[in-house]
């Protein structure tokens, strides 16, 4: 007896639980939680204006790190064009009635070069950015970064 009460209790429990939940979410976030502090606007423009603010750093800096941005920007998103593409292929592959393994290694071949690509071009970028600071703004760069970065 004793435990059946304590399963009718616990289920009760995880109704509520389950309940509460999807009503919350079908609110969304509660004013003043989630996202950034007030007055601070998400998105690459207003990252910049920050970093840009934080670091001090000069109108020639300012100009040179975001013409090297934009132009990564550019190099990034025809990456990325190439890898929805490829994520299309392979959800053709997955979804077809034979299974292609060859045509499968060479997707997820071609896919991990993408990959590579995106990885050296933001780090080239990030190597470009640094090279521009002044060692003072290199330290204070650096100990913003979270540890291992």
């Amino acid at each position: 007896m004793r435990r059946k009460l304590v399963i009718t209790v616990a289920m009760v429990a995880a109704m509520i639980g389950v309940s509460t939940s999807a009503v919350l979410a079908e609110r969304g976030p509660m004013p003043g939680f989630g996202g950034p502090p007030p007055g601070i606007e998400r998105g690459a423009e207003n990252f910049e204006a920050r970093m840009a603010k934080i670091l001090k750093l000069t109108d020639t800096q300012k100009t040179q790190i975001k013409a090297l941005l934009d132009a990564e920007r550019e190099q990034v998103r025809l990456h990325i064009d190439k890898m929805h593409e490829s994520r299309e292929k392979l959800k053709q592959l997955a979804d077809a009635t034979v299974f292609d393994e060859t045509a499968l290694r060479a997707l997820a071949v071609a896919q991990s070069q993408i990959e590579v690509e995106l990885i050296v071009s933001h780090t080239k970028t990030l190597n470009k950015v640094n090279a521009l600071l002044t060692p003072d703004q290199r330290e204070l760069l650096a100990n913003l970064l979270p540890e291992g970065k």
